[in-house]
This record gives structure tokens, sequence and C-alpha cells, in this order.
């Protein structure tokens, strides 16, 4: 007995469409094989699953930070050595053009002074702490060492200065401090604004030439010396004091070449000189209210103020003793006075 197949006058195609499941299968068969996107696509995630994602020990962000700070340190490289390489290139022109002009002259100075202001800031970057106080100290020890009276600091020996005056000029010249050093030129324009405490007067341009020996004073070789100590503090205890002491002990030749400069206005210099200083042998006394003098001078201390003495001569500011104290003073201009010839 045959059994009856209600699907069989139909052909398979019919076969198939009354399978929807069998239908599905083939369509997706179908896409995957034609269209680029994974099959993947089709299927609905479940949001109640989380997808794994795959870790690695190095953040990309990291990576790209690295890749940054290497194309800028070679960036930098790249503009430091471009920047010597103009300037070296403007000074070759200027040279071969027999100055080549200011515009070229100040572009050449203006790049080389960048550029060394650069290498100097990478170098000092690149040094350790150690080896920025060796070369600290070593430069301190060739300031030193240039210094023809640096090698102690007993005043009987004939040194107008002490060892700790002398680390701290040295200290001084390494950091750039701003203020006169010995070798310098000496300013002659301040001296004319002076007050003579006999009337309270500016000495002006006659008496200052008068006063300076280089600048045609008649009454001392244009080659002699003049001693100036100087004190910023009103009624200076330590200044007095060493006023005392300079006339008691310096020869009426020595005095003469000396002159105190301090802030007391001439009538207090007047009553002072003439109840402690009777027997004045020409030490010379001279006001600077306002203090432009010593500010010139760089005579106000980097700290605090104290007093200072200078040897001018020839024009030329040729010793300095910064912080002396009353009771050296003396021998500190001898020694230094000494130590001009």
């Amino acid at each position: 007995m045959m059994h009856s197949n209600k699907y069989s006058s139909k052909g398979p195609l019919a076969a198939l469409m009354m399978t929807p499941l069998t239908l599905l299968f083939v369509v997706m068969m179908a896409a995957a094989a034609i269209l680029p996107t994974p099959i993947e696509a089709f299927i609905t995630p479940n949001p109640s699953i989380k997808p794994v994602v795959a870790t690695t020990t190095t953040s990309p962000t990291a990576l790209a930070m690295g890749a940054m700070n290497k194309r800028n340190k070679f960036n930098k490289q790249k503009d430091l050595a471009a920047k010597m390489a103009e300037a070296k290139r403007l000074r070759e022109l200027a040279e071969e053009g027999g100055g080549g002009g200011a515009a070229e002259d100040a572009t050449a100075e203006n790049a080389s002074a960048t550029t060394t202001t650069q290498l100097q800031q990478q170098t000092t970057k690149e040094l350790t702490a150690e080896e920025i106080k060796l070369r600290n100290d070593q430069k301190r020890f060739a300031d030193l060492l240039e210094n023809s009276l640096t090698s102690g600091n007993d005043m009987e020996k004939g040194y107008y200065l002490t060892v700790a005056q002398e680390d701290e000029s040295a200290e001084a010249v390494f950091r750039g401090v701003v203020r006169l050093y010995e070798g310098d030129p000496a300013p002659t324009s301040p001296f004319a604004e002076l007050l003579s405490i006999e009337n309270g007067e500016a000495i002006g341009k006659g008496g200052a030439k008068r006063l300076l020996p280089w600048e045609g004073s008649k009454s001392a070789a244009s080659d002699d010396y003049l001693v100036v100590i100087t004190d910023p503090r009103p009624k200076s205890v330590e200044l007095r004091t060493a006023m005392k002491r300079l006339v008691g002990s310096l020869s009426p030749d020595t005095l003469r070449k000396c002159c105190v400069i301090n802030t007391d206005t001439p009538a207090e210099n007047r009553r002072f000189a003439k109840k402690n200083l009777e027997e004045n042998k020409g030490l010379n006394i001279y006001c600077d209210e306002n203090m432009e003098w010593m500010r010139e001078y760089t005579a106000l201390g980097e700290k605090r103020f104290s007093m200072t003495m200078f040897i001018l001569r020839g024009g030329k500011v040729e010793r300095i003793a910064r912080e002396v104290e009353a009771e050296v003073l003396t021998m500190v201009v001898k020694n230094a006075i000494r130590s001009l010839s």
C-alpha cells in the first residue's frame, strides 16, 4: 500500500518553502559567500553578555607620548644646530665684507647669544648635582687664583681681604652680581654731587677735579691714588670709630689721600669732627644724603648696609674691601695701599 505524500506533487522547492528553518539557513550561507560582512553582523547581540576586550601592557597613549617626546627632542636639536650654523654664517659674512653692517652684526650677535644661552641651559640640565658643585668650586678657585693677594686671611701678613671676603667676591663674580669689581672704571660724575661739610653745598665739577688725581688735581700726581671709605648707615658707630682710628694711625700724607663718604648731614658731620677729630690732619669728609654716589659705586651692600673701602687710581677701581669691620679698617687701608706697589 503506497502512502500518499501531500508534497510530492509540488516538487522539492515546495518542500523547502514549507520548512522555514532550512530556508533561513540557505539564505544566511548565500549572504556569507557574497558579502564581506561577517555573519555575526546578522546576529542580534545579547546585552547581558559583555564583550571581552584584549588588553596590552603598553598603553597606546604612552606610546604616542614617547614618540612625541622623541620628535620634540630631535626638533629642538635641529633648531639649535640651525641657529649655530646661521650664527656662523653671519659672522663669516661680516668678516668677508669688512663688518657687513649694523643690522647683520646685531642679528649675528643675537643668534650667537641665543645659541650660547640654550647650550648653557641644556648643559646645566644634563649635569648632576655633584658635577655642578665641582664646576662651581673650580670656577671659584680660578677666580681666587687670579687675585694676587688671595692666599690667606692674616692681616699682619699684608693681606687686605679675609678668606670670607675672598670667597664672597668670587661667588659674586660667578653668580653675575651687578656691582663694581677690581679693575672696573671708576665713575667720576657722582663725586660732583657730594656735599661739603663746610658749607653744605655740592662740590661740583671743580671740587671733583681737585679731589680726583687723574682728573687733573693740582695737589696730587695723576698716577696717585684716592682711598674712599663709605658707610650708608646714619650716624654709624662703626664708621665713626674707624675715622678716629684712621686719624690716630695714618700719617698726614696718607690721610690727605683719604676721604669718608656717609649719609649724615653736613651739620652732623661738623659736630662730630669738632668733638672727636680735633687732631684731624687731612681726612676729608663728604655727605651723600641721597646715597647717589653709593648706588653708583654699588656700596649699599647686597644683603645689608656695611662699611666699604675703595682705592681708586688712574680712573679705575684698584682695590675693594666690602663689609669691613672698624677694628681692622686701618690695617686694611695700609695693606691695600701697600699692595699697589
